[in-house]
């Protein structure tokens, strides 16, 4: 087998955001941008960290799983164009029923919207 280099596409332990107690804090002090499927809070910081939230609401657990991962995939190939900071995506009920090329615009317009991609991006 051979070993593939996946560089800067990857998604590494150290660019989640782990602990409830960061995720909490984000929350608190982060800025807010919706959409219908997904909704993003951004938290400026000094280095790049990611987080995803599917609630209960959204299905069961083979539903919710399924969501996140294609939250996961999305935001892992846009990971090298976001500017640093602590990001959550919260997935609302309706992520479970669109299509996954919706929520990839979906999230490409929230943070176009936020202004999160770095310059010619």
């Amino acid at each position: 087998m051979v070993p593939v280099n996946r560089g800067a596409f990857c998604f590494p332990r150290a660019a989640r955001l782990g602990k409830n107690r960061n995720y909490r804090y984000v929350y608190r002090k982060g800025k807010s941008f919706p959409s219908r499927s997904v909704v993003l809070i951004y938290l400026r910081a000094k280095e790049l960290k990611i987080g995803f939230s599917v609630s209960g609401k959204v299905g069961n657990a083979v539903v919710r799983n399924r969501v996140r991962r294609r939250l996961r995939e999305d935001v892992r190939l846009l990971r090298p164009n976001l500017k640093c900071g602590k990001y959550i995506f919260v997935a609302r009920s309706s992520a479970a029923e669109v299509p996954h090329e919706a929520l990839t615009r979906e999230i490409r317009r929230a943070l176009e919207r936020a202004e999160l991609l770095k310059e010619g991006q």
